[in-house]
């Protein structure tokens, strides 16, 4: 129903950081996924014709030490 209404929701795993769209709760380090993507989701965001409503919570991947 919300999608016929133009709401959208947000689960960027996987994709690079954008604070347009993200909000970063923590940055982790690790070998497996690239540094500045995205690595879980805490809280999905949602889109409102384009318009970000709320920001997807996730949680960063940085370059281990």
């Amino acid at each position: 129903m919300l999608q016929k209404h133009g709401v959208m929701q947000v689960n960027p795993v996987g994709e690079k950081f954008d604070p347009e769209l993200h909000e970063a709760l923590t940055m982790q380090p690790t070998d497996e996924h690239e540094a500045n993507t995205i690595m879980s989701v805490v809280q999905k965001g949602y889109q409102l014709n384009g318009r970000v409503v709320r920001p997807a919570r996730v949680i960063v991947a940085k370059a281990a030490e």
